[in-house]
């Protein structure tokens, strides 16, 4: 339950992300339309999750490994463990995220991630798209 809150800010920092128009070039005549659709969702949504995932990883590891070391440190010195818990998982967190942030040199390619989707998914993409 102490992980709900983060978990929920980074659920809501990540709708914030830009939605995208691209719409890759793919010969759809042995295709269904509808099913194109569905998994170009998809595939922007691999990409969404790709650009995100390291911060969010990083997060996640600086809450838990705050979480303990702030229970052994006021297990020790204070004696409230609950308290050490919950200053460890905030400030681990913080930590991740700037930590996750300094890590992401340069975003994936959105455009390249949904172009190999649809080639794992079996599209085949029509040359000279922009």
């Amino acid at each position: 339950m102490r992980y709900a809150g983060l978990l929920l800010a980074v659920t809501l920092l990540s709708a914030c992300a830009p939605v995208s128009n691209y719409r890759p070039a793919v010969d759809l005549s042995d295709a269904d339309a509808a099913r194109y659709e569905t998994d170009l969702r998809d595939c922007k949504r691999v990409a969404e999750r790709d650009r995100y995932a390291p911060i969010a990883v990083a997060v996640l590891q600086g809450a838990a490994l705050g979480t303990a070391l702030g229970a052994a440190g006021a297990g020790l010195a204070v004696g409230n463990v609950g308290l050490g818990e919950s200053y460890g998982a905030i400030s681990g967190a913080v930590v991740g995220a700037g930590v996750g942030t300094a890590q992401v040199h340069q975003p994936p390619d959105e455009q390249e991630v949904v172009d190999q989707c649809l080639r794992n998914n079996g599209y085949t993409l029509s040359r000279g798209q922009p």
